[in-house]
């Protein structure tokens, strides 16, 4: 055989390789949809938190490499403020080999009381060592995240909250909003530290769908005060620890209040 027909033929083998990998990575889910899920007995965490709870902001960015965007889809908008709240789940995603360990999902139940505005919900996974933290993608393919909207009375201030400054060393130490579950030894610290190594440091290796049919996550975006979600993960390492951050896009009234369930969903 001819040396440029051989070459011809490899370039048409990897042509063919490389569209069904962008063919299963597109349609993969629904051409072998996942299996069952069997919720493991026990919750994780169910606590209530106020506005007292929002210790950051006001801003308009969440931590990253760079300071990432909060509304699902969209970069950091200076004209945007928002307060934050970070909360321990008290439990992780695992991904991996089925076989060597028992892989699933977090799923987490929320229930909202006078929300005023738009409430968003990101995840960020906890590591070690030189791991970068990891979280959902913000923004490009693949990117999720989940939004509830109300019509609750409006605040006036959100007195507890102050901004978390830009860090240029790309890590941030924040303080969590339910240190008080000291039967917990996990839950005994005040605070959580991010690390990020480089631009798009542990983005997409997280993700928030409603779905587990959908387990690479989706935009949510819904006006439903009481739902639920899932956070799974992908590739080696999802953490160690999984934070949920929320985010609301304005002061919120005294009665707002935020109840958060959390189980784990073992793969079926």
């Amino acid at each position: 055989m001819e040396f440029r027909t051989r070459v011809g033929i490899a370039f048409v083998l990897i042509g063919c390789f490389l569209g069904g990998m962008v063919v299963l990575d597109t349609f993969g889910e629904t051409i072998f949809p996942g299996t069952a899920a069997v919720i493991t007995p026990g919750t994780l965490i169910d606590q209530v938190f106020t506005k007292a709870g929002f210790l950051y902001g006001p801003q308009a960015w969440r931590p990253g490499y760079s300071p990432l965007g909060i509304y699902p889809g969209r970069e950091a908008l200076d004209n945007e403020t928002w307060y934050l709240m970070f909360v321990d789940l008290n439990a992780t995603p695992v991904s991996g080999d089925p076989n060597v360990k028992r892989i699933g999902s977090v799923r987490l139940t929320y229930n909202v009381t006078d929300l005023d505005g738009r409430a968003v919900f990101a995840v960020y996974g906890l590591t070690t060592g030189t791991i970068p933290t990891r979280t959902n993608r913000q923004t490009g393919y693949n990117n999720c995240g989940y939004v509830v909207t109300g019509k609750g009375t409006a605040g006036g201030s959100m007195p507890a909250a102050t901004p978390l400054p830009v860090s240029g060393s790309h890590q941030y130490t924040v303080a969590i909003s339910n240190n008080q579950l000291a039967d917990s030894d996990d839950m005994m610290s005040t605070s959580r530290h991010f690390f990020f190594n480089q631009p798009g440091s542990g983005e997409g290796a997280l993700h928030i769908t409603p779905n587990l049919a959908k387990r690479m996550g989706t935009v949510t975006e819904t006006t439903d005060l009481n739902g639920t979600f899932y956070v799974t993960a992908t590739g080696t390492d999802p953490g160690n620890d999984l934070l949920l951050m929320v985010a609301v896009d304005r002061p919120q009234p005294d009665d707002f209040a935020l109840r958060v369930r959390t189980e784990f969903v073992r793969a079926g």
